[in-house]
Parts: C-alpha cells; structure tokens; sequence
C-alpha cells in the first residue's frame, strides 16, 4: 500500500470526525482497499449503526439519530469534498450494534405466531419449531441502512406413529396468511419479504 493512501485516510479521518461522525459520537473505521474500477488505492468506511435508536419500534428510539444515518453518506462526500477526496472514497458499510430491544420485539412476534399456531391448529410447539418458523430482521451492510422483516418457514408436518404416513396439519398458504396477519397487527412498519416454504 502506497504512503498516499495512509495520507489520504489521516486527512480525512481528521475531517470526517469533526464534521461528522462527532454529533452522535458515531464509531467508525477508514480501511484502505484496493479500487479495481478506479485502478488506486481508495479507502471505504465502516460505521457502526445503534438499531435500537434507528429502529422505530424500539424504545429507545431517536427520530433525530435515524435522520442524521439516512443522510450520511451525503454529509461523508460533502465533507471529503472540501479536502478533495471524494474521489478516493470508496464504499460505505454498516456494523449493526445495540440490537437488543428492536430483537425482542422480533422475538415476541415469534412468540405470539407461536401461540397462535398452537390454539388455531392445535400442534405442539416443537413441531412449530422443526418447521424452521420466525421472522427474521434483515439488516443491510452497505450503501444505506436498511432493515426489513423477513417471514420464514415451512409446512408443519408430522408423521402419524401407527402407520408412518406423513400428515400436513398446516399448509404453506395458511402459515402464509397467519405470519402476514400477525406481522400487520404488530404494527412494526417495515417492509416484509416472503420466504416461506421456498
């Protein structure tokens, strides 16, 4: 790696830090790496999001916070173009921290599909379990933060122990409809993605 760089990085790491990352002490890393498309060295940036203060859902939500991470990546190449070197700034990517709230209540909603399955279909909550079935948080690591709630899962099926023949207690279509009235009721707010039964 050429002197220039680790110049370069120290310039703007200087730069970044007053001018943007210091409102919200917001943790962050400049890394070198090598740009086959601009054919030099270039640096990208890792920064790690609080998502419980990102997250609307969670408690310890700040409207403030959440602004200030949607509009980094602007304020970044704003700030590296009064130095000169929004030409050697790669890419932008995200460390997800702080997650514990905004998980539970994922984990909650799980929860009460689980209930729900056990008093509408009468199954066990281990055969729930085998059937790979919960929402999962998807979280983006680059360009922009992003999170959206995935619902995942297969049919509940058991095996009848007299005769061995597999019986289908609940379908793809009725987990489908039940996970999607579940997630609408919780009125989290994000953008669901439909995994189940692929």
């Amino acid at each position: 790696m050429k002197d220039d760089i680790k110049k370069k990085i120290k310039f703007a790491d200087k730069i970044l830090k007053q001018l943007v990352f210091n409102k919200f002490n917001i943790p962050y890393d400049i890394k070198p790496e090598w740009s086959a498309f601009k054919n030099k060295w270039t640096f990208d940036i890792w920064i790690d999001i609080d998502v419980d203060r990102y997250t609307d859902f969670s408690p310890n939500f700040e409207q403030e916070y959440q602004n200030y991470i949607d509009t980094l990546y602007n304020r970044i190449k704003n700030s590296l173009m009064y130095v000169n070197l929004q030409n050697d700034f790669g890419e932008l990517f995200f460390d997800y921290i702080n997650d514990d709230e905004t998980e539970d209540v994922i984990t909650q909603l799980t929860q009460e599909l689980y209930n729900a399955l056990e008093n509408k279909y009468n199954v066990r909550y281990n055969e729930i379990e085998n059937s790979d079935i919960y929402y999962y948080l998807y979280k983006s690591d680059m360009e922009s933060p992003y999170f959206r709630v995935e619902l995942l899962g297969n049919p509940i099926i058991i095996e009848d122990e007299d005769t061995g023949e597999e019986q289908e207690l609940v379908t793809c279509q009725e987990l489908e409809e039940m996970m999607i009235t579940n997630y609408k009721n919780k009125n989290i707010g994000l953008d669901y993605e439909n995994f189940i039964c692929n």
